[in-house]
């Protein structure tokens, strides 16, 4: 049987063992990650005694709850252990299908295992179990000249526990102003950096201007390009490929993968598979027209 439980009714122990068990985890799911990003308001379908678990977050407006995936959150889903059936993979679909959705993401296992329905969207991945070298020389050639021109210019970096610079570059990105983001992102990564998962890394020329901050969170077998803002005011559009190059060389031979966090965007595309990253896909779903249904 597949329940609706709330927030405050959720047996977090249960699902976290659930989340870690299942063989599709995403950290975007970890009950403490949906709680920063949109406090209690997410529910959540669970089987039988947490046997399988659908993260719903939600937005209110107009007295109907409206599940929504939320900012920094690009894959939930149903998370689950081995040898789940299509069927029971349907039935948690049909009772999502039940409710107003103005956005929910599948995850990958999820997409390629059961093709739910919905637009499918592009994330990009690289394998970091092999030698540098090996990765470098799948970078396309204006990558890797990229890469020698960060050396020739001496680019540096460093490590900060501080999102000032971060948050000054991105204000000056039209679209985070136009839709009003600036105040409710920082809200979000700060609590994000505050649970310690968020390492920030500036970079600098060197004449010590600053190109660029990224975002970098690590969780389980996954490193994800959280976030890149660029100094508009700089003259290199090098510093996103100079420090995901030194991640990738710092994390190579090792079980993890580089999770781009993929982009529509074809010149973003492009940038992310210009590091060998291979193309997966996810589901988004959305229903706006769904409108007579009860929950």
């Amino acid at each position: 049987m597949i329940k609706r439980v709330s927030r405050k009714k959720l047996d977090v122990n249960k699902y976290t063992e659930c989340l870690n068990k299942s063989v599709n985890y995403r950290i975007y799911a970890e009950y403490w990650y949906l709680d920063a990003l949109v406090e209690n308001n997410w529910d959540c379908y669970v089987l039988n005694d947490y046997e399988a678990i659908m993260p719903l977050p939600f937005v209110k407006k107009f007295r109907f709850k409206f599940i929504a995936q939320p900012i920094y959150c690009q894959q939930l889903g149903v998370f689950h252990q081995e040898n789940f059936s299509k069927e029971t993979f349907q039935l948690f679909e049909n009772k999502l299908h039940r409710n107003l959705v103005r956005a929910y993401s599948f995850n990958e296992e999820n997409t390629e295992i059961f093709e739910p329905k919905g637009k499918k969207k592009i994330n990009h991945i690289l394998d970091l179990n092999q030698d540098y070298e090996k990765i470098f020389s799948n970078y396309s050639r204006n990558r890797r000249n990229e890469i020698k021109q960060t050396i020739k210019f001496d680019y540096k970096f460093k490590k900060t526990n501080q999102l000032d610079n971060f948050h000054k570059v991105n204000s000056s990105y039209e679209y985070i102003v136009s839709n009003n983001l600036i105040n409710y992102s920082k809200n979000k990564l700060e609590k994000l950096l505050n649970e310690k998962i968020i390492t920030v890394y500036e970079i600098f020329d060197n004449e010590n201007n600053l190109l660029g901050c990224q975002l970098k969170m690590t969780s389980k077998n996954r490193i994800y390009n959280f976030a890149f803002a660029r100094n508009k005011n700089s003259k290199s559009n090098f510093g996103s490929a100079f420090i995901i190059d030194y991640i990738i060389k710092t994390f190579s031979n090792s079980e993890l993968i580089f999770d781009f966090e993929g982009s529509m965007v074809p010149s973003i595309a492009k940038f992310m598979q210009g590091f060998g990253a291979i193309e997966k896909h996810y589901t988004n779903y959305s229903n706006l027209d769904f409108l007579t249904k009860k929950n």
